[in-house]
Parts: C-alpha cells; structure tokens; sequence
C-alpha cells in the first residue's frame, strides 16, 4: 500500500492513520503505476530467516511491535498467545519488482509504520512475529499481469519460508493470531490456505485480522469467516470507505467478499455502532485518542462504510470515500480488545 498522502494535513492533525502519506486500496482499478522492467529478474537476495536481521519483528528483540500508544490506556492483555504478523506493501519506489532487505531505509519505513501502528495491536495477545520479505511493488496492483502475479508469489515465498521457519524453530504450541494489512492480507490467504484451511493448525488459530483485501468465503474449503465477537478458528476481514461510496471494482466476482464490523464484531449488514462501543482511533503521534469518533456500518455489497467522524468542527474535513490507510487504526483499541476476548474464550474452553 501507498504510505504517502497528498494534501491530508487536517488529517495529520486529527486522525493521520499510520503517518501523512497517500495511499489506496490495492483493489482500486483507478491505481495506476506504470511498469517499468519487463522481467523480474535480477532477483533480490533470498532471505535466510534464522538471521534476526530478516525480521521486522521478534518476540527477544527491542522493536517497534513492543510499544503502546500514549494516551488512552489499552489492555496488557493474556499474553499467550503467538501472532504472526504481514506487513502492507511499502515498496513504490523504483524499477525493481520485488524490495531488497538490504534497503535500511525500505526497513525503516516499514517499522516505523505498519509494524508500530498495526502490529503492535497484538503485543497484548503474546509474542508478536513479523518478518520482512520481498515485498512485491505497488504496481502489481494496478498492471496485473504474468510478472505482477510472479512478484506476489516471490513475496508469498518468502512468507512462507518466515513461517515454516517459525514452526520448526520457535513454536511452543501456542494458540496463534495471523495479522495483515492489504499486501500483507493477499499473503495471509495463501498462508491461511496452505497451513491452516482443514489443517491441524486451524485448530490452534484463534482468529486471522486480514483486513484491506477483498477475501471471499470461496477461498477456504473449511476455514469460515468470524460472525461474532468470540468465534474461534475464523478470519475477520473488512474494508473501510466513506459512507455512500461503493469502488467500482466491487462485485467482479459475483458475491460479496466477506466483512465483519470491526466495533460490533457482527456481520449484520445496515446496522450502526453505538459511538459508546468506539475505544478510540491511534494517530500519526501513535496517541490512542477519540473515543466515540467513529461510526460504521457494513454494507451488503461486503464494505465497511465509516461515517464522517463525530468531531467538532474538523470531522467534515477528515471524511474521505477510502479509508483504506485506516483499517487498523480508525479501530485499534477494538481491535486489540477483541483479540484478548477471543483468546480468554479459548482458554475457558480447554
């Protein structure tokens, strides 16, 4: 995903979701990245997993997935849990069709930023595991060809060695959280797909958070999507827009992707958020502020439409038809408190 905005200085000033920086949704037929090289190749250096240095995120190191916002307090949370997390895409720059782990800076964009805003979500569940991979570049996303496929399945190889690396090294048979953003999300399906859909590990899955991608039912053979708040072994996804504003693209598939309201926790379309229920929104600053800010409904076309949030005299200004960049952090400390109420409700049941 795009991290860089244009012209979203009232934005920075209120809500600013994961940094002032223009990004949309990776679904979005109106995205247009020119391509540039005509082959994959040269290929980035694979990465070798047992190298601290190929992840973003470890349970023993000092990193950006261990901080909690300012502000508003959250919950410490049950901690036993294991969370694999995907990052979005960051890579826009450049000829290149995948990202080198050897850009410092391609790095530290990506823990300054999505592991800090959105990984650290799940550092109350337990120990957060986020590796850095050969993200594909933005362009995938709008040229979507033989070499665009090509690129995200070099990216999902990567995720996949980080993963089976995990399982052979540093699993402890704990219960396990899958989370992603957008690129990070169109991974964890593959990942979901292959290790956990009518698998042993489904099993331990508490949940899958996966929003920003359109995911279908028609995905999994076994694994559902969540219907409330404390189902176990599912995948919450949602995609947030503007109320009234439906992205052209959708219904390409003739069913709705699946959607769960990420304050309610219910599938019911139509239906809206007591402001009450919204714990507040993480800003630029990482400050958890604005409790009561927002309200959204699902819609049946399988959107999450977020209203103009509820501020004086600034909302009108904040509104916007994609709220792609605030998937996780319009809903962060929902979030964060819903993946401790599943993982309480496993725990009762064992």
């Amino acid at each position: 995903m795009h991290w860089k905005m244009v012209g979203c200085c009232a934005v920075a000033l209120v809500f600013a979701m994961s940094g002032c920086k223009r990004y949309e949704s990776v679904v979005e037929t109106g995205l247009h990245v020119e391509r540039i090289a005509a082959a994959l190749e040269p290929l980035p250096a694979t990465p070798e997993y047992g190298d601290e240095a190929s992840w973003s995120a470890l349970p023993w190191l000092d990193d950006t997935s261990d901080d909690v916002p300012k502000g508003r307090a959250v919950s410490e949370g049950p901690g036993t849990a294991d969370v694999f997390y995907l990052h979005p895409t960051i890579f826009e720059e450049g000829s290149a069709w995948n990202a080198s782990l050897d850009s410092t800076a391609l790095n530290d964009e990506v823990d300054a930023w999505p592991v800090r805003h959105q990984a650290a979500i799940f550092n109350g569940a337990g120990r957060v595991f986020a590796p850095r991979y050969r993200q594909a570049h933005i362009r995938v996303f709008s040229v979507k060809d033989s070499l665009s496929l090509g690129a995200l399945e070099l990216a999902y190889s990567d995720i996949r060695a980080a993963f089976q690396h995990f399982l052979d090294h540093w699993d402890e048979g704990r219960p396990l959280i899958i989370a992603a953003h957008s690129q990070g999300s169109w991974h964890a399906r593959w990942l979901l797909q292959e290790f956990f859909d009518g698998q042993p590990l489904q099993e331990r899955l508490v949940a899958a958070y996966i929003p920003g991608m359109d995911i279908y039912p028609s995905d999994f053979k076994e694994l559902k999507p969540c219907q409330t708040a404390v189902d176990l072994h599912c995948y919450c996804t949602w995609m947030s827009y503007g109320t009234g504003y439906v992205p052209a693209w959708l219904g390409s598939k003739g069913a709705p992707p699946s959607a769960i309201h990420p304050i309610t926790w219910t599938t019911a379309p139509c239906e809206t958020n007591e402001r009450d229920d919204h714990l507040g929104a993480v800003r630029e600053s990482f400050r958890n502020k604005n409790p009561g800010s927002i309200t959204a409904q699902l819609r049946p076309e399988g959107v999450l439409w977020v209203d103009q949030p509820h501020m004086f005299l600034i909302g009108k200004w904040l509104h916007r038809d994609n709220w792609h960049v605030g998937d996780f952090n319009l809903f962060w400390d929902n979030i964060r408190s819903n993946a401790h109420e599943r993982l309480e409700g496993l725990a009762k049941n064992q």
